[in-house]
């Protein structure tokens, strides 16, 4: 059986190696929907809970644009600017309701998006860069947060490994509520 260090030390293997698509590596071309699913299950693969998890279908495509969260595409054929919405759409909707990922898209990208220029591209790799910077962050936070739940059980009649992993887990479900309804707070504000 894996202590909590081996879990840890896994989970830290598989976050680093969890990369969003570059702008430069989506294909210039337009793509049909089903050439676009498989593109971009195949480069958010790493992503995936389960292995034969669909992280998008033609139903969720659909859907965003019945809820005006994805422009139609033209002649069902979708744009680069398209697929990088997508992209950013399975991220949100994670956390986000449909409302508030329109809301915080409303703020730039659907400015952006029918526009020739480079501008969403710029906006999407400026995204993508945060990420990069946000991974480092985020494993040196969580070995701070492994040793802090390891104090706070300390203190604990029943000292487990399991006690300070659920410690650990709850100490970040906490933070990403709490960093959740910071978002939906801001978003009801605008």
């Amino acid at each position: 059986m894996k202590t909590n260090k081996d879990i840890i030390n896994d989970m830290i293997k598989h976050f680093e190696g969890l990369d969003i698509i570059k702008s430069e590596d989506i294909p210039d071309i337009s793509l049909y929907m089903d050439q676009m699913t498989s593109f971009i299950d195949e480069k958010l693969e790493s992503f995936k809970r389960e292995e034969d998890d669909k992280l998008l279908t033609k139903t969720m495509i659909n859907n965003y644009t019945k809820n005006k969260l994805l422009p139609p595409s033209d002649k069902k054929k979708y744009t680069k600017n398209h697929v990088m919405l997508l992209i950013l759409i399975y991220f949100y909707k994670n956390v986000l309701s449909f409302a508030d990922i329109k809301r915080l898209c409303d703020l730039s990208i659907y400015n952006d998006f029918e526009k020739g220029d480079e501008s969403l591209s710029q906006l999407y790799d400026m995204l993508v860069h945060i990420e990069d910077d946000k991974k480092n962050e985020i494993v040196d936070d969580l070995k701070k947060r492994l040793e802090y739940a390891k104090k706070r059980v300390n203190g604990f009649d029943k000292k487990d490994e399991n006690v300070e992993l659920f410690t650990f887990l709850s100490d970040i479900v906490l933070e990403v509520y709490f960093k959740q309804h910071l978002i939906e707070y801001i978003l009801n504000k605008i």
